[in-house]
């Protein structure tokens, strides 16, 4: 079952749809008092987190009073009850509530310096919070498992295709999902308890991420869970949960934490068992020049004469 996290459809404090959603449904019956205010908020609607009603509403050239008929109007008790909504709306991920009509552009310099200061902050906080001996019995699990299937949707599935080339540098019998085009069945019709899951769920995770836990849980498969902080009850299913940082200064989330973290698995990996990890990049190098795969004059720093 999608739990509510895992949800775009459970934010709020309110059920039913959006607020974004429910201004369409209701903006050409609206007066016009009302309908200046909703043009405000359909072009920024996360703007509602951080101003008050009264705010809202001389920045849209109209009453308190009006603002206060138009969300009940919307189907929401009170102000208070709009804005929990769009927070949540905003832990959630979605860009819609995360871009905001007060974000101004910067000199370059400000831009790069804004963006190191906080892709540091990230880095730093998802290192510090991280259990050195979750990564060891994660490891471990990886390099004793049978199989090892490493999922991903939607954006996780960029990092998930990165943590599938590079076990496979390392050890054998591993498996990306989802693949192009492909249903799941097949792939996890044998599961068993020699199974290890390295499911990366960044928000905003698909309904399937957590029906996938929940199937490697009941054969008894180890899991690894990658996700971001507000994964907080599908986390349960999982053997382990290593949490990374992820909110970007926009409405864009960074990802620094998450390749650094899968990185310190793959390197950790290779030196537990690197005696067989080494045989196998050998292998896989020796291949690469059979098949004349690489450009060789990058790799001696040379060109090769025409």
């Amino acid at each position: 079952m999608e739990t509510l996290e895992d949800s775009s459809q459970s934010m709020g404090t309110g059920d039913g749809p959006g607020l974004e959603a429910r201004l369409q449904e209701h903006y050409d019956d609206l007066p016009p008092a009302e309908k200046r205010l909703g043009d405000l908020l359909l072009g920024f609607p996360g703007d509602i987190a951080t101003y008050s009603a009264t705010e809202l509403a001389e920045m849209a050239g109209t009453s308190k009073a009006a603002a206060t008929r138009l969300f009940q109007r919307l189907g929401y008790k009170d102000f208070n009850e709009v804005r929990q909504h769009v927070r949540d709306a905003r832990r959630w991920g979605s860009p819609v509530y995360l871009a905001s009509r007060a974000q101004k552009s910067e000199a370059r310099s400000e831009i790069i310096g804004e963006q190191l200061q906080q892709d540091t902050a990230i880095l730093t906080a998802t290192l510090e919070s991280l259990d050195p001996e979750v990564l060891h019995e994660a490891v471990e699990a990886i390099a004793k498992a049978r199989r090892v299937f490493v999922v991903g949707f939607r954006n996780s599935h960029i990092f998930a295709l990165y943590l599938f080339r590079q076990l496979l540098l390392i050890r054998e019998n591993v498996t990306l999902l989802p693949t192009g085009g492909q249903t799941l069945g097949e792939d996890l019709a044998d599961l068993s308890a020699d199974d290890m899951f390295v499911v990366i769920g960044l928000r905003r995770r698909v309904v399937i991420v957590s029906k996938i836990l929940e199937l490697a849980a009941r054969a008894g498969a180890k899991i690894l869970f990658i996700a971001d902080p507000s994964a907080n009850r599908s986390r349960r299913l999982a053997t382990w949960t290593i949490a990374c940082e992820v909110r970007g200064i926009s409405l864009f989330d960074s990802y620094v934490a998450v390749l650094s973290v899968l990185n310190m698995l793959c390197i950790s990996l290779f030196r537990q068992g690197m005696r067989n990890g080494y045989a196998r990049l050998r292998r896989i190098e020796e291949l690469h020049d059979e098949l004349d795969e690489l450009d060789t004059a990058a790799r001696f720093g040379s060109e090769i004469p025409e």
